[in-house]
């Protein structure tokens, strides 16, 4: 009774906020419960700070792992009933930002939106640059179409080298347009030395001189920018928000006992039970009360809640393996229109949970491709090829898991993995064309083999049509019409050396002492007798053998000549 008594209280606290409209564009969208002009030019400054900040990456659709919700209130009492920090909030299904109309954006605000989206839509940079782009589009000016870039930050502590340095390619005219390329080859993880010298047929190093000069003098302007063609009137149409969606967005806010009860009242009104169970959960993790947590999410997935967060969250927390796989694979199979949430750690439990190693392979690419940044991710992705023996894809998972990380000690982990994972690959591939030549040889015999017992019977059935009894000659050079091997060595065929296309055969003679001959072409060699008549690379077991061969000393390879016959005994 008394949950619900606090959530009618709750209801009619929220009447007076319940008249709400909103507007959207690109990743942003407005609500606003005071008058729509001040929520449009909001909208319109971020909508041209959203599509300069693309146009300096080279990408004109900047997204966000999650959409990003502004708040207008209509007056700034309202507003500072709730937290001034962070800038950006982590709220249930959105990013949310609170401002008071006519406010305006903050330098912090652009700092942390900038920030967000280099998080979502670009591959690691070198920190300098990142800090860089942040400070300068920290102090972006947006009034209407006219926006200019590049004003100085106005704490001096700010202005930093690395401002100045991104400061000086965004703005300057011989760097402008092609500061993009550099940004898309620094994030393919390409050296600054051969970067600067594509980009723009300039060494690094002379640019760095110019970056000194520019920053000692200490002589910054701002540059306009051509922006994207607005009418907030025309562009941002006005939706109305019913109260039960207000009273869920200030709810999502997951503050403290305000959600609870907006959560708890919706529930009481049958309006968004999915969604505020979803809340009602991230609180109580938020709290370490796990089962409490588990039980939340849990209904929201039983009333179909379109959030991957709550799959999630339920797989992580439910003990029992079979129902928590069943609640990742439904997640993977929302909807695409509403499972644009780029949740990498789902498809990072998904592959801890899989047991097939193929698709767990095929989840961590999943997450990689969703986390370009996180370089546990790509770790784990690498961890995963070398685990399938794909030595080629694992180095270059290390090698994004190298670009990705954000420390020196992480980076050198990464590249000691690197390093590591090419001498497997290296060691692999001569394993395999020694396999292959093996192969060959064994081929190559057992062809020889089969012609010889052709022959052999071919000369028995001429004997009989012939009435001969004369034996079939037992020894092969009664036959053989090719070029007479002029030495031979009998003992215990050791082992078979194998480099490259070549091999040798090393002999303990029956005088003790070791001989090595050359195979450079098995298939000019016979190969007789009883027992395994084939040969492997490496030590062999105890295989007496007559060799026949021709002697051709080598220095070089220390044989004593060419193998011509081969008879096991």
């Amino acid at each position: 009774m008394r949950r619900v008594l606090l959530a009618c209280l709750f209801v009619c606290a929220a009447s007076a906020q319940e008249h709400w409209i909103q507007f959207r564009s690109g990743p942003f969208e407005v609500f606003t419960d005071g008058a729509p002009r001040p929520a449009r030019e909001l909208l319109g400054q971020f909508d041209e700070f959203h599509f300069e900040l693309g146009q300096i990456l080279g990408n004109p659709d900047l997204q966000t792992p999650l959409p990003i919700r502004i708040l207008v209130f209509k007056n700034a009492k309202e507003r500072d009933a709730y937290p001034t920090t962070p800038a950006v909030l982590d709220g249930r299904d959105r990013s949310v930002i609170l401002l008071a109309a006519g406010a305006g954006i903050s330098p912090e605000l652009y700092r942390e939106c900038t920030r967000l989206l280099l998080e979502s839509n670009t591959a690691r940079m070198p920190v300098a640059y990142e800090n860089g782009l942040i400070a300068l589009f920290s102090t972006i000016q947006v009034h209407g179409v006219r926006i200019m870039l590049g004003a100085p930050p106005p704490n001096p502590t700010e202005r930093t080298r690395d401002w100045a340095r991104m400061q000086l390619l965004a703005t300057g005219t011989e760097y402008y347009g092609k500061l993009r390329v550099l940004l898309f080859n620094l994030q393919k993880g390409i050296d600054e030395a051969p970067a600067y010298q594509n980009t723009f047929g300039i060494s690094h190093a002379e640019i760095e001189k110019r970056v000194e000069a520019y920053f000692a003098a200490g002589n910054f302007q701002a540059a306009p920018l051509s922006g994207r063609p607005l009418n907030a009137d025309r562009d941002f149409a006005e939706k109305p928000v019913g109260p039960e969606t207000s009273r869920l967005a200030l709810a999502d806010l997951l503050l403290d006992s305000r959600s609870t009860r907006g959560y708890e009242a919706l529930i009481a009104q049958h309006a968004y039970a999915a969604e505020a169970n979803e809340g009602l959960g991230m609180m109580a993790l938020r709290e370490n009360h796990s089962d409490a947590a588990r039980r939340y999410f849990g209904e929201a997935v039983k009333l179909g809640i379109l959030s991957q967060r709550s799959y999630l969250e339920y797989a992580r927390l439910e003990p029992d393996s079979a129902k928590a796989v069943a609640a990742l694979q439904q997640a993977a199979a929302l909807p695409s229109k509403v499972s644009k949430v780029k949740l990498a750690p789902l498809y990072s439990l998904m592959a801890q949970r899989e047991s097939d190693p193929a698709k767990r392979l095929q989840y961590l690419k999943q997450a990689a491709d969703l986390a370009p940044r996180d370089a546990l991710v790509w770790q784990a992705l690498a961890e995963g090829y070398i685990e399938r023996k794909n030595f080629v894809e694992a180095a270059k998972a290390w090698h994004a898991a190298e670009v990705a990380s954000s420390t020196d000690e992480q980076r050198a982990i990464m590249a000691k993995g690197r390093a590591a994972v090419e001498a497997q690959r290296l060691d692999a591939e001569a394993a395999e064309k020694q396999r292959l030549a093996a192969e060959e040889f064994a081929r190559t015999q057992k062809l020889k083999v089969a012609a010889l017992a052709e022959l052999r019977a071919a000369e028995a059935k001429a004997n009989k049509e012939n009435a001969s009894s004369a034996p079939l000659p037992a020894k092969i050079e009664n036959w053989w019409d090719g070029p007479k091997p002029d030495a031979r060595v009998t003992g215990i065929l050791r082992r078979m050396e194998c480099t490259g296309k070549l091999a040798r055969l090393v002999v303990e003679g029956d005088d003790h002492k070791l001989i090595r001959l050359m195979l450079r072409d098995p298939t000019k060699i016979v190969i007789f007798g009883g027992g395994n008549q084939t040969l492997t690379c490496g030590p062999q077991k105890d295989r007496k053998v007559a060799i026949e061969y021709f002697a051709k000393p080598d220095a070089k390879s220390g044989a004593a000549g060419e193998v011509a016959t081969i008879e096991f005994q």
